[in-house]
């Protein structure tokens, strides 16, 4: 791990475990997605440290944070997140995550306007009823949450060493400071957590409720769904549409982990919006 800070505060009653790159520079607070961890974010944190504070949790049940005790809920994903925002004292930050961090990031900026100035967001788990959860597989959210413990568990288990080694084969372009992280996050991921991914499910009952409650810019990551990304774009459109501070920047062949494989077209899209945001170069 670089230099940076971490520390423990305690959040919606649960403690929460957080690394912070420092400085007196604007705070940008990144939640990761269900299985990683907040040192999954250390490729893309390492080149925005310079002009930024970045602040990195490990959500409840992963990293060094408590266990939810079963509820992983996006409810107490985002109250556990705004409390470690007011916990920190940090001023109006921009907030955003990959997948389930995306999805907390998403919820926070509209139950709690005060708080975040901009939200960017990295494929968040929108599906509309009716449509696959991913391209051409008609899995429900508990045949997916069971497939991805599966998964994980066998990274869990497994020797560090092939681990790495297996992650290295899948993703052969991954840097070591995205695969070390990634394989060391599903060391430390809760058993408890593991277990609740079998309940998983997803509320598709009015998917693009949240988009009429945030008055806060918002980047939309989208990638292609042939590649797995859970987001289309006519669902990207159409939140576009219902709210016009949507703005969707679309990665071709990006999978569901859009700034691992596009990052070259991941970086310079949120530098833009964090600059813009705040009012920097």
């Amino acid at each position: 791990m670089p230099e940076w800070s971490d520390g423990y505060l305690t959040s919606n009653g649960l403690k929460i475990h957080y690394y912070r790159t420092g400085g007196n520079k604007p705070a940008v607070v990144i939640n990761h997605g269900a299985g990683d961890d907040g040192l999954c974010w250390t490729h893309l944190v390492k080149e925005l440290e310079q002009d930024y504070d970045l602040i990195m949790p490990d959500a409840r049940g992963h990293g060094k944070s408590a266990s939810g005790k079963g509820d992983y809920s996006t409810r107490q994903r985002v109250a556990d997140l705004a409390g470690l925002i007011q916990a920190l004292k940090l001023d109006f930050p921009v907030v955003g995550g990959h997948s389930m961090g995306a999805d907390t990031s998403m919820h926070l900026s509209a139950d709690y306007p005060q708080l975040a100035r901009a939200v960017f967001l990295e494929d968040p788990p929108i599906v509309p009823a009716g449509d696959a959860l991913f391209d051409g597989q008609a899995m429900d959210g508990k045949d997916i949450g069971k497939m991805m413990k599966r998964f994980m568990l066998m990274f869990k288990l497994m020797p560090k060493n092939i681990g790495v080694r297996m992650a290295r084969k899948g993703s052969p372009t991954y840097p070591d400071d995205e695969i070390i992280p990634w394989t060391d996050s599903k060391k430390r991921m809760s058993f408890d957590f593991l277990n609740s991914m079998t309940m998983m499910d997803f509320n598709r009952s009015a998917p693009f409720e949240v988009f009429t409650k945030i008055t806060v810019p918002v980047l939309l990551f989208i990638g292609d769904r042939e590649k797995m990304s859970i987001v289309t774009q006519e669902t990207a459109q159409e939140a576009a549409r219902i709210n016009d501070k949507v703005r969707v920047v679309h990665l071709e062949g990006a999978s569901h982990d859009i700034r691992r494989t596009r990052f070259d077209g991941y970086l310079p899209a949120l530098k833009k919006f964090l600059g813009e945001n705040y009012n920097s170069k």
